[in-house]
């Protein structure tokens, strides 16, 4: 079974490299991201949307929103939505997205960072997250202000790859790793290191090593004050979704 570390995978200049990966494949990462998911990723928002109950004029904060996949689903389903990421590349394909699919009322994307969210306390009732606490350097730091943010009655649903724990599942995931992401990321990002560091997509399988999941991280959630906090396996592991309310 591969070793936890309860902090993700931490190194000087994370949060800058972080940035430089995400631009480099913010014109490809939805087509990676359903790679990655087996196909799966639209199933696994659907049930994120479940979780969020009924968001229909409520206000909505999807944290490092990425392209704007789930912040558009929130909106599509009523919500007053802010999308906020700290990589501006990301949220120029977001807008575009947006644009191209005639955005919904009621949705805005905005520059921010997941450790210092830009808004006031008790700001949302509903906040999201999708594949971001990989990427951040402090992932308690992070829910916490996910709680912060949130209005009392509040909830919070957020998706996380893992590493499935199943020997047997595990095998298959890393072949698929290889073979089906990590050789076709490399054909798009050409193998080139970024700040002396790994390329994209190998940044993007590695940093689920050892990444916390399953009752370790909802641990987390509950050490932010969440209340409820529960965890849904998907995909045979290959994704943990967390959901918890704000007393």
């Amino acid at each position: 079974m591969t070793e936890t570390k309860p902090n993700g995978t931490q190194f000087e200049g994370k949060e800058e490299y972080v940035r430089s990966v995400f631009t480099e494949i913010a014109p490809y990462y939805d087509e990676m991201n359903d790679t990655m998911s087996l196909g799966m990723i639209r199933r696994w928002h659907r049930f994120m949307m479940r979780l969020a109950g009924d968001v229909r004029s409520k206000r909505c904060l999807d944290v490092g929103t990425g392209t704007g996949e789930i912040a558009l689903m929130l909106a599509g389903e009523g919500g007053e939505v802010t999308g906020v990421d700290i990589t501006p590349r990301m949220l120029e394909a977001a807008r575009e997205k947006a644009a191209a699919r005639g955005p919904p009322a009621g949705v805005r994307f905005e520059l921010g960072d997941a450790l210092d969210l830009p808004y006031g306390d008790g700001s949302f009732d509903v906040v999201t997250s999708g594949y971001m606490l990989r990427n951040v350097t402090d992932i308690q730091r992070s829910i916490d202000e996910m709680h912060r943010v949130l209005a009392p009655g509040g909830r919070v649903v957020v998706a996380e790859l893992c590493k499935p724990d199943n020997r047997v599942v595990r095998f298959f995931y890393e072949k698929h790793l290889k073979y089906r992401v990590s050789r076709p990321g490399r054909r798009r990002d050409g193998g080139v290191a970024i700040g002396g560091r790994q390329p994209a997509y190998e940044w993007l399988t590695s940093s689920v090593e050892g990444f916390p999941h399953g009752r370790e991280m909802a641990a987390k959630f509950s050490a932010a004050g969440f209340e409820d906090v529960r965890f849904y396996s998907k995909t045979f592991g290959a994704v943990n979704i967390y959901a918890g309310r704000k007393a």
